[in-house]
């Protein structure tokens, strides 16, 4: 298993591609998509395993007969410089795990369609596999992968959109992370005890009055670290509304709400006046403002 943890040691560097203002965006894009892949798999496992059960039902017979006449001696050894093509191909349909086997590798084409001719296979049962085989490649290259591919494309223009902030939020968060105060040593110094771990150690195993208030003050730490998250982004989303509109700009909505406003300052400051006294023009207010929302709409027309 040692292959396989250097294989994912190096593939630790991606996490560190974050920084980086060129790989970090498409490192963000391709984390996003992993649902999407996950998606296909599911599926593609669910038709793979159709197809391999209906295969190897139908194939299993032959197969096992391509086996003994490769195995004909009787030490129980493959005879590969007399019968090679059966020691070859004698795998392919022997049971559901071999047969999934083969259809994934036949979508790198890896399998041709001489491992049908099988010993014993009659014409029609051979029909019936090639039947099964072609749809199968069909319903896999065309339509699943074609899915994908769309399914990969739609996400990256969503994620796209937005992939420098969310590029800025994961190299801040990548910052913190090595900012923060920790215990990590490289290997295989981290299996050493560190006196941090003592003091861990000796905390946990405290009075539990000790334990309560440190839950206690835990959760005043974080609900006052959610207030001020809440306050930031109600500050960024009243910012980007203002940006928005100072973008849009005046419309004609509000010019009309403005001169709305005109007409009700008008008849305030006349009936302001009337009440001091000053002489003043009888308006009537809802006539008025029905002919002036009239010279308002026939000047939009």
């Amino acid at each position: 298993m040692s292959y396989a943890w250097t294989c994912f040691s190096f593939l630790k560097l991606v996490h560190i591609f974050s920084v980086n203002p060129h790989l970090g965006p498409l490192q963000i894009s391709l984390g996003r998509m992993i649902i999407d892949i996950i998606k296909f798999f599911f599926i593609y496992t669910l038709v793979l395993f159709a197809f391999g059960c209906g295969m190897n039902q139908l194939m299993w017979y032959y197969a096992d007969l391509e086996k003994k006449k490769c195995y004909h001696e009787s030490d129980e050894l493959p005879d590969f410089d007399n019968q090679e093509k059966a020691c070859s191909i004698w795998r392919r349909f022997a049971n559901l795990f071999e047969t999934s086997q083969s259809l994934f590798w036949a979508s790198f084409g890896m399998v041709d369609l001489m491992s049908f001719d099988l010993t014993g296979i009659k014409s029609f049962t051979r029909f019936w596999a090639l039947l099964m085989f072609g749809s199968y490649s069909v319903i896999n290259v065309i339509v699943l992968l074609n899915m994908l591919i769309a399914m990969m494309s739609n996400s990256y223009q969503i994620i796209s959109e937005r992939s420098d902030t969310e590029w800025k939020f994961a190299r801040s968060h990548l910052w913190m992370s090595y900012f923060e105060d920790g215990d990590i040593v490289p290997s295989p110094f981290n299996m050493i005890p560190t006196n941090k771990t003592f003091q861990k150690l000796f905390k946990c195993g405290g009075s539990g009055r000790s334990t309560r208030s440190f839950i206690k003050k835990s959760r005043e730490k974080a609900l006052a670290r959610h207030d001020t998250i809440v306050r930031l982004l109600i500050r960024r989303y009243v910012t980007a509304e203002q940006r928005k509109r100072d973008e849009f700009g005046i419309t004609e909505d509000d010019v009309r709400e403005i001169r709305q406003d005109i007409s009700s300052f008008r008849f305030d400051l006349i009936d302001i006046l009337k009440k001091n006294g000053m002489c003043t023009p009888t308006l009537d207010k809802e006539e008025t403002n029905s002919q002036y929302l009239r010279i308002i709409n026939l000047s939009y027309i």
